[in-house]
């Protein structure tokens, strides 16, 4: 691989920094066991942020003794990001580095969950917004139901912080009461990339995803519902990031065209039961 100066740079950087903890994420006890969770993370031209997440990740499950995998999905990304990756990977065998061509978020999620390995899935966002140790509150949940979403709306009194500027706040409000409306009732905050499932849940769901831009969120929560499987939220610490591919506005009123779009392809699927991988109930008659 050709790569420039600033690429040597960056490469070396963290070379060294994964030389820096050492032990703290040894995986000689865990790389042969069967996998826990499975975090996977997709990145577009996230070469500034990706690797400070993914060894902050790396360092807490390896502290907290889970048997985990890092499934980094790529989304033809034309920075250093492939190359960062593929450096994690080499370095730790519990990072696996998917590439992909470009063709969205959602594209790049979907790959990364159904090459996922553990008992429980989890994608969350490159940035960092969400800290890594908000899992457990997940993993509570997944004693009990199929998904956990972490939201940045449902909330209790002193239990979490939320910081993001107001006309963002504002502007994802009205957008969660009209998915509410139209496609996914009682998910207070559909968009927050930090999701967890069961195994079982996540292979039936993103085995159904169409969508590859960021109304995927949407749809995976309307089939998830739409196969019977249990949804909870749980509030989570979440800080807005610089740097976001998001624009507010002009993507909101792409994804409400979206959801029109989602709501016509799943029109046939119908409730459908999955418990120990195995379906209760017909989803479509051609199923």
């Amino acid at each position: 691989m050709n790569v420039s100066t600033a690429s040597s740079s960056l490469i070396e950087e963290l070379r060294s920094r994964l030389a820096e903890l050492g032990p703290a994420v040894s995986a000689e006890s865990t790389i042969s066991n069967e996998i826990e969770l499975s975090i996977v993370i997709p990145a577009f031209n996230e070469e500034a942020r990706l690797p400070r997440t993914v060894l902050e990740t790396l360092q807490w499950c390896a502290a907290e003794r889970l048997v985990f995998e890092v499934i980094i999905a790529d989304d033809g990304s034309q920075d250093n990001t492939l190359a960062l990756a593929r450096v994690l990977a080499e370095c730790d065998p519990r990072v696996r580095v998917l590439a992909c061509s470009h063709s969205g978020k959602g594209g790049a999620v979907r790959t990364g969950v159904l090459k996922a390995k553990g008992r429980w899935v989890l994608f969350m966002d490159a940035d960092g917004a969400t800290p890594i140790t908000e899992i457990p509150k997940l993993l509570r949940l997944m004693q009990t139901q199929d998904i956990a979403i972490g939201s940045r709306a449902v909330k209790r009194a002193g239990d979490v912080d939320v910081k993001t500027s107001l006309h963002r706040r504002i502007v994802g409000r009205i957008f969660a009461r009209i998915v509410n409306l139209l496609a996914v009732g009682g998910v207070e905050d559909t968009q927050c990339g930090f999701k967890m499932f069961r195994r079982e849940a996540a292979m039936a769901v993103f085995g159904r995803q169409k969508t590859t831009g960021f109304a995927f969120d949407v749809e995976i929560l309307l089939i998830a519902r739409r196969l019977a499987f249990s949804i909870k939220e749980v509030p989570i610490n979440w800080v807005a990031q610089p740097g976001s591919k998001v624009s507010v506005i002009r993507d909101s009123i792409r994804m409400l065209r979206d959801i029109v779009r989602i709501q016509w392809m799943h029109r046939d699927l119908v409730g459908m039961v999955f418990r120990d991988g195995k379906k209760c109930q017909a989803a479509r008659a051609s199923d």
